[in-house]
């Protein structure tokens, strides 16, 4: 729900969007929601959830957070409402998204002194609604209770209720329109149509949507404004609890007590609160620490024994309660005089020297950064009488804590400048999606335009459409030959195209699946055309250019990947036998083709690339991949007459394309193409895009020279790969297995958040990877060879050198760590925190190591590709508001792609607290891309199995990283100590002060 805001750092960060709020046409801000788990009590109430979530999808600002990772299946279940159906791996939950992009807010105001939005009477007392279904209409009376925060239409059934703090989205207008159309009401009731998409966490999670008809337009104001009011309301509160000001404690006071003087729980003028009116508070503020715990805090702050406490004690409770220690201590390590407060030349000094900040690159940023945080310090009628001769002020330490957690702080790299997407397509990994219109499973899940909507407001860049003919003349999409149902193709490219560039401004990827006759392919693509309009490319932009347009070129376009036509396909075969295409990058001069079309040199008197390939045998034998399976095929690829023989033979052999002209030709830039192999000229076309599954494309990759040949085609060309058939409850593969081979779009099915969507929200999580394009690694794009995959393999196989990462991490505490579900409210939480390292190199023993904690990788040794390094911190006893670790961990591996290198911090709960386990169940985690990762002390956002962020759970690192550096490199300088070592020994003979000596000026120190 779109609420944010409060009058410190901690609410800049948890801040969602200026704009009118959860309301707000809402799919188009869906990403500012925010959640929170509950039981599955009979008595439903809010206070027993595990923590406040962010919804992550993104603001339409462009600016805002990350599309939540929550998976709604509108599917039909017993219940008349439309259930969501979740199916993500339980155990893990995770990354992409941190508080790096949430702008402040102007602070909300509290109503009457804080006590509360005001409720109409009726909405307490309950009105009459329209419930729609596809089963029935019925009126359901609907009764608004404030003190639980339950809006429920049937008290005895605890499923037909749900909490204001579990709703993502209101959906009202036309964002409601499809949900209407789809249930034939007329369109004489959008203005009192509205559809509340909440979280029903009892049930793994899964979404519900709830749509209702209100008798007239007055109800429909109510409802929709006082559930906005009433959310924003909660989330201000406890928002407020981490700021340092009276004010926001005030308010919580007078709530509280205005709420036992109604209840006859205290005399007229008698302001106390007792511990068992504090705990509630407490677990309605999601302060999750056991009892013991809350009791040792509340007799510190009742200093007369009374066990009650009044307002200054509330506030001491209150203060112990949030006490940092280990802030303190970074403070006074870093502040001469932390009584007096930071002086700017410290904090300046702790920016450049622990937090690896660059300053000077924009230093008035800084100084101003500074002086906010001072002003901070002061209170507010301080800041009015200063005068210019006034003694400068210091940051305090509550500044300073503030500003730890503040958005100018962000664990993750910011990009403050636009970014310069001005490479070919291809030199990109692109966010890609896989069956993007599927909910849940694969084989019976329930398909809907709500995929769309999601994956493009958490910045993909590339959606998936299966096409089948409609009963009545209108394109279906859906999971074909499977128990999955069906929505209009015309509906989701409404979508997509409301939708498109709401995260990003840079091309989007339509890819086709068509299964339809010749009648309905025209149907789509003027389906396609009058929705899209001119955002849609029916054309190249030059004609002669055989090279893929950059994103910056292709911003707010919408690219069509599909088949030819067969008039379409056979003309360009003939013009790639025919001419050779060919394509340069902007950077290196322009090739024109020789007498063998796949060995061009360049025009302008660079060296000859042919001279440095040797020349190939007529009858060179070349592997390929047809159906899944590998087959031999020899291919003949010197002069023009042996090109044109094997196209016409190709002609007579190959299956024409069934795909419609009007439909076959939107596909310019990104034409799909069934693969054969490496060797005929539809493999050298500059536009074409091959797809593997993941089987198949192992399979290829189990023969080195098909592997190199494949490397080499994703240099210059498109490729995009999906998971296997097999994968029915729509789990991922690990993504690095393919992104280390080049391959562009590597589609995951985004409705299951297991370690493949996190890994995927990683590498498009920080600065300008959030486009949605992250340009590949130098020695995966365009190299100074020849560019004919099909040359000798020991010239084309580039070699890819080692490198030496390392990193350290210092796990420093938690913070108010999330509650397990059915978690007893009296039992504490047992914590501890797992590292784990992935990188993309093959599984080896020796890939990676590690240092401290406790070692819980695989037992062998082996590292790497689905085997990352493990390590765990000791277990907290009865611990979850504020534990401290203390501990370090020093990572260390040897890999081919740093930029590939993934670390995850995992949050998990002991069952007796003293045993580790997978079974206990992961409470959150978050994932980051090594190279994104800022140094210094950082907040390390979390996020649950759904992948909503918590509001305010989170872990406190510092993170230490060194510099790469090649192996090679590291060989040479041993060899150099060596040499310096036998010099000591022999002329010398002072051998071990020379090692010492040696060893100090070459060891990596931190």
């Amino acid at each position: 729900m779109a609420i944010r805001t409060s009058q410190n750092a901690m609410s800049e960060a948890v801040a969602i969007s200026k704009g009118p709020g959860l309301i707000r046409r809402l799919s188009r801000g869906a990403a500012n929601k925010l959640t929170r788990r509950r039981t599955s009590s009979a008595h439903m109430e809010c206070n027993s959830s595990s923590g406040p979530v962010i919804m992550r999808s993104r603001s339409e600002s462009n600016s805002g957070l990350e599309g939540g990772r929550d998976s709604l299946d509108l599917g039909h279940n017993e219940n008349d409402e439309e259930a969501v159906e979740d199916h993500s791996d339980p155990g893990i939950g995770g990354p992409r998204d941190d508080l790096r992009s949430l702008p402040g807010a102007c602070a909300s105001k509290f109503h009457r002194g804080g006590i509360g939005p005001a409720i109409p009477p009726v909405l307490r007392e309950g009105t009459f609604l329209l419930k729609i279904s596809r089963k029935k209409k019925v009126k359901r009376k609907f009764v608004l209770d404030v003190d639980t925060a339950v809006v429920s239409w049937d008290p005895a059934k605890p499923s037909k209720r749900f909490c204001v703090d579990d709703i993502k989205e209101i959906r009202v207008g036309a964002d409601a329109r499809n949900y209407r159309e789809e249930f034939g009401i007329p369109a004489d009731s959008e203005n009192r149509w509205f559809t509340i998409i909440y979280a029903e966490y009892e049930r793994k999670g899964r979404l519900k949507a709830l749509h209702l008809i209100t008798p007239d337009e007055g109800v429909f104001s109510l409802w929709t404004t006082t559930l906005e009011k009433l959310s924003k309301y909660r989330i201000d509160m406890m928002s407020s609890l981490a700021q340092q000001g009276e004010k926001s404690l005030h308010a919580h006071w007078r709530r509280e007590m205005a709420k036992q003087a109604s209840s006859g729980l205290q005399l007229e003028g008698e302001e106390q609160m007792s511990l068992d009116r504090v705990e509630k508070l407490c677990r309605n503020l999601h302060i999750n620490c056991s009892k013991a715990y809350l009791r040792a805090q509340f007799e510190r702050a009742d200093t007369d024994s009374t066990k009650s406490l009044t307002f200054p004690q509330f506030k001491e409770f209150i203060r112990l309660l949030k006490e940092r220690r280990d802030v303190k201590d970074i403070f006074e390590a870093i502040a001469s005089n932390s009584a007096s407060g930071l002086e700017e030349r410290e904090f300046i000094n702790f920016l450049c020297d622990t937090q690896g900040v660059d300053v000077e690159a924009d230093r008035p940023h800084w100084l101003r950064v500074y002086a906010k945080f001072v002003r901070r310090s002061k209170p507010k009628d301080s800041v009015l009488r200063e005068t210019p001769t006034a003694r400068p002020s210091l940051m305090s330490f509550e500044a300073f804590s503030e500003f730890l957690s503040s958005p100018y702080n962000l664990v993750l790299l910011t990009s403050p400048r636009e970014p310069n997407l001005d490479r070919p397509l291809n030199e990109y990994f692109i966010s890609s999606s896989h069956n993007t219109y599927l909910m849940g499973r694969q084989v019976a899940g329930e398909s809907s335009i709500e995929a769309y909507i999601r994956v493009l407001q958490r910045g993909c860049r590339c959606v998936e459409v299966d096409c089948w003919d409609g009963a009545d003349g209108r394109p279906v999409v859906n999971h074909g030959r499977t128990l999955t149902s069906k929505v209009l193709f015309s509906d989701v490219i409404g979508a997509i195209g409301k939708y498109a560039f709401m995260s990003s401004p840079y091309p989007l990827i339509i890819s086709l699946e068509v299964h339809c006759g010749s009648e309905q392919q025209a149907v789509m693509a003027d389906i396609l055309k009058s929705t899209l309009g001119d955002r849609l490319v029916m054309e190249p932009f030059m004609t002669n250019s055989f090279v893929l347009p950059s994103p910056q070129e292709l911003r707010h376009r919408v690219l069509i990947k599909v088949k030819a036509s067969k008039e379409s396909d056979e003309n360009s075969l003939l013009n790639d036998i025919s001419m050779g295409r060919d394509r340069t990058s902007p950077s290196t001069p322009r090739l024109a083709t020789l007498d063998n079309p796949s060995i061009p040199v360049a025009t302008t008197g660079a060296p000859s690339l042919q001279s440095s390939t040797p020349k190939r045998s007529l009858n060179t034998r070349s592997n390929g991949v047809a159906n899944g399976h590998l087959t031999g095929t020899s291919s003949s690829s010197t002069t023009d007459e042996s090109d044109s023989k094997e196209g016409s033979d190709l002609r007579r052999k190959r299956k024409h394309s069934n795909i419609a002209k009007p439909l076959g030709d939107l596909g310019v830039y990104v034409r799909g193409q069934k693969y054969s192999n490496f060797a005929l000229p539809e493999s050298k076309s500059y536009n074409h895009v091959f797809s593997f599954s993941e089987r198949t494309f192992e399979n290829l990759c189990k023969d080195s020279d098909l592997k190199s040949q494949l490397e080499k085609h994703n240099m210059r060309y498109l490729m995009r790969l999906y998971p296997s058939v097999y994968r029915i409850n729509s789990s991922n593969f690990d993504p690095n297995k393919f992104w280390r081979r080049g391959v562009q779009m590597v589609a995951l099915n985004w409705q299951t958040f297991d370690l493949g969507t996190q890994m995927n929200d990683a590498m498009f999580g920080s600065g300008v990877d959030r486009t949605g394009y992250v340009l590949k690694p130098i020695q995966l794009r365009q190299s100074n060879q020849s560019f004919d995959v099909l040359a000798d393999s020991a010239v084309v196989r580039t070699k890819k050198g080692k490198k030496l990462v390392k990193f350290r991490v210092d796990m420093i505490s938690a913070q108010q760590l999330p509650r397990p579900k059915n978690l007893a409210s009296d039992q504490g939480i047992d914590p501890y925190i797992e590292i784990e390292v992935f990188s993309a190199d093959d599984k080896a023993k020796g890939v990676a190591s590690g240092e401290g904690g406790l070692d819980a990788s695989a037992r062998n040794g082996m590292s790497g590709i689905g085997s990352p390094h493990r390590r765990r911190t000791k277990i907290i006893r009865d611990n979850g508001f504020n534990p401290i670790f203390n501990e370090t961990f020093t990572m260390s591996l040897e890999t081919k792609f740093p930029s590939l290198v993934f670390v995850r911090w995992t949050v998990w709960n002991s069952v007796d607290g003293r045993s580790y386990g997978d079974r206990n169940g992961a409470l959150a985690t978050f994932t980051a891309k090594l190279s994104s990762l800022q140094q210094g002390y950082r907040h390390l956002p979390l996020y649950d199995s759904n992948g909503d962020q918590f509001l305010f759970s989170t872990l406190f690192c510092k993170i230490k990283k060194k510099e790469v550096i090649p192996i090679e490199e590291m060989d040479a300088r041993s060899g150099k100590v060596e040499i310096l070592m036998q010099l000591g020994r022999s002329v010398f003979n002072r051998t071990i002060a020379t090692e010492k000596r040696i060893e100090d000026r070459t060891a990596n120190t931190w």
